[in-house]
């Protein structure tokens, strides 16, 4: 499985020599990434012909379409798949593709290899900006206004290929097996990769590979493959192509974990409809990453869209780095960059107006040394698409303002208008938004619907699929009312610009500071936990402006001018789990949960083959704290394929770390030895 622990570093990217022909070879496996004759139409032959892609897109009768690659390389094949899709598939039909690589390519290098192919430059451009860091890990992208979509997994495929069959969910359409040869790379080629493969696998799925080894053909049809050879590609003789036999896909490997995560309750194949409460960040990106697959949404509020905590001026796209990976610094890095990729793709659409709703422009981070004086800049080597070590001289550049400190620089990162991506969310395609609801309440009906009335008895929808986005709410909702969520106060102040030092872009210290828009920046905020005050308070204010004079001296004499009993600001209430990680999942049936789990509180390090107990369609999005900006995109990526039953966004870890039922499953195994009770 794919773990989130270690220092934290790039990974080690492939280290390749270029030929005098411009194509690139591995060094380490010292091997080519494709033929020397014609890559192009080595991928052609071998993946989407041996795949037979073209008749199987065009006739499909399903929804979505998943590729499994094992050795993403140069990107070449996802480039002629996602081609073949758009020429063959119908206008309602996705496409989801998911490759492993240990060894990506650097940036650069990626860049250089897909130059070679002008026939597909209209792909690869898209593919080159959106391509993740070298960070261990699932990076998640998507393209064409979400009908392709992208699944990096930067790991050991003896990690990553275990992972996706533990879904237990048969999942997969095509598989391409295109690592480096078998003798030069036998670790791609194990046998036991193949029987996860199959587990994996729909009854129908297909395999391509270019391999003619008779060891990987025997060892594949011992999994469940029906195999076959047919002509090789320029010298090749020969390479192999193959179905899932009939029935191989029925039986799955034990558990290698109790997979009380795992919700068998929903997953639609159709597109179901389904109803959203809450119109904040939350529930606007939930509604926005069901609407990308099809699926119709009505969002409703009790008031307006972009309230409460997602109702700030401005807010910043950042993340706190650590020293050490972790589940929370995992899963705020992953969400990060997915949602920096999400607005950058808004901006480009027009959905974001650039200067107006927001600006990716960057953003400067304090970067506190450790205790041995040590900072981040030796772990960035290599991430600098994530963040760069930066001195006092160059954060004063980048700010625009004398006397800063040594910081770290988010490139891509910056600010945004949260009612701003609100609106643009909600007014995509297939979302029907409805303000001014008043006070809400719901229920099952006898045929699995979720219906949603007001007081007065009044009916706002109905649907399979309910996302609870209620934010501190919920701790007043009776499927969510026992979930430990603190409601944490915050208050943001609004400042005049200094005219002779304006502020170049975003910074985070102890708090945050956005540039000015309409002469004011946005500063803040504070954290109050247990306060459920929604009043302006001065000393708030106060402590705003003190926290900002500390991490910019300049600006010392302009705040000391100021006085905080006439600064405008906002007040507002955000709620936080005690792990301060979101809430995302399925909302668990407690009751029939505990008693299928109970035995965890006599022997937590057991495996119970059982999956988790959930509520039927019932979704909950919540605890994002001052991150809403960051981490609800990713949340609702997460709620979506849970759905929808498809390939999940995360790893399965923080998938775990995510779930609702979560605290659950720790008050089960409380007290238990903590190297036991993570097992569980």
């Amino acid at each position: 499985m794919i773990r989130a622990k270690g220092p934290f570093r790039a990974m080690e990217t492939a280290h390749l020599q270029w030929t005098e022909d411009g194509e690139p070879r591995s060094l380490l496996y010292d091997d080519c990434y494709f033929s020397p004759d014609n890559g192009l139409a080595e991928s052609q032959y071998v993946f989407i012909e041996g795949s037979d892609l073209e008749s199987r897109l065009s006739r499909q009768n399903t929804h979505l379409f998943t590729i499994a690659e094992l050795g993403f390389g140069t990107g070449l094949n996802f480039l002629q798949s996602w081609q073949c899709f758009e020429r063959f598939a119908g206008h309602d039909s996705r496409l989801h593709f998911w490759s492993v690589d240990r060894h990506p390519l650097s940036r650069d290098d990626f860049e250089q290899g897909l130059g070679r192919w002008p026939q597909l430059s209209e792909f690869a451009s898209q593919l080159i900006a959106a391509y993740p860091p070298p960070l261990p890990g699932v990076h998640r992208r998507v393209f064409a206004g979400g009908r392709v979509t992208l699944d990096l997994v930067w790991a050991d495929v003896q990690d990553a290929l275990p992972e996706l069959s533990s879904l237990q969910r048969p999942l997969v359409d095509a598989w391409y097996l295109d690592g480096f040869a078998p003798r030069q790379n036998e670790a791609m080629w194990m046998p036991e990769l193949f029987g996860h493969m199959i587990d994996a696998s729909k009854p129908s799925a297909t395999i391509a590979t270019f391999s003619a080894s008779g060891a990987v053909r025997r060892d594949l049809e011992t999994a469940g493959f029906r195999m076959s050879k047919r002509p090789g590609f320029g010298r090749k003789r020969e390479c192999l192509q193959g179905v899932v036999v009939e029935d191989a896909c029925t039986g799955q490997a034990p558990p290698a974990m109790t997979p009380w995560d795992l919700n068998t309750s929903t997953a639609f194949t159709c597109h179901p409809s389904a109803l959203v409460i809450g119109a904040g960040l939350a529930g606007a990106h939930a509604a926005a990453a069901l609407a990308r697959r099809g699926i119709a949404v009505t969002v409703l509020d009790e008031s307006t869209a972009a309230g409460g905590g997602s109702g700030n001026a401005q807010g910043v796209l950042f993340t706190r780095l650590s020293y050490e990976r972790s589940i929370l610094g995992e899963f705020s890095l992953a969400a990060f960059l997915f949602a920096r990729e999400l607005y950058q793709r808004m901006f480009e659409d027009g959905s974001l107006a650039a200067g107006v709703d927001g600006a990716l422009s960057g953003c400067v981070q304090t970067d506190t040394p450790r205790g041995d004086g040590s900072t981040l800049a030796s772990a960035l080597v290599g991430l600098e698409a994530v963040a760069q070590s930066s001195s006092a001289e160059q954060v004063e550049t980048l700010l625009g303002i004398a006397g800063a400190a040594p910081g770290l620089w988010q490139p891509g990162s910056g600010w945004l208008s949260p009612p701003a991506v609100c609106r643009a969310l909600l007014g995509q395609d297939g979302i029907t938004l409805r303000e001014q609801c008043g006070e809400l309440n719901f229920t099952q009906t006898k045929d699995g619907l979720w219906e949603v009335r007001d007081t007065k008895g009044e009916l706002h929808g109905t649907a399979p699929v309910l996302v609870l986005a209620t934010g501190p709410g919920g701790r007043s909702i009776e499927q969510t009312k026992n979930l430990p969520l603190r409601v944490v106060r915050g208050q943001t102040t609004q400042i005049p610009a200094p005219k002779d030092k304006p502020l170049l872009t975003s910074f985070c210290h102890r708090g945050y500071i956005t540039p000015a828009l309409n002469g004011e920046h946005c500063i803040g905020a504070t954290f109050k936990p247990g306060d459920a005050s929604k009043e302006m308070r001065v000393e708030e204010n106060r402590d705003n402006l003190e926290a900002l004079g500390r991490a910019l001296p300049a600006w010392k004499e302009h705040l000391g001018a100021l006085d905080p009993a006439k600064l405008r600001g906002r007040a507002e209430l955000r709620c936080v789990s005690p792990d301060y990680l979101p809430v995302a999942g399925p909302v668990p049936d407690e009751s029939v949960f505990t008693e299928r789990f109970s035995a965890l509180q006599w022997d937590a390090s057991q495996i119970i083959p059982e999956h988790g107990a959930y509520l039927s369609g019932l979704f909950v999005s919540t605890a994002h704290g001052s991150r809403g900006l960051s981490y609800a995109a990713m949340s609702a990526e997460l709620i979506a394929t849970q759905v929808l039953g498809e390939p999940i966004p995360v790893s399965r870890e923080l998938q775990r770390a995510l779930c609702p039922a979560r605290f659950l499953i720790r008050g089960l195994v409380r007290g238990k030895p903590r190297s036991k009770a993570r097992t569980a």
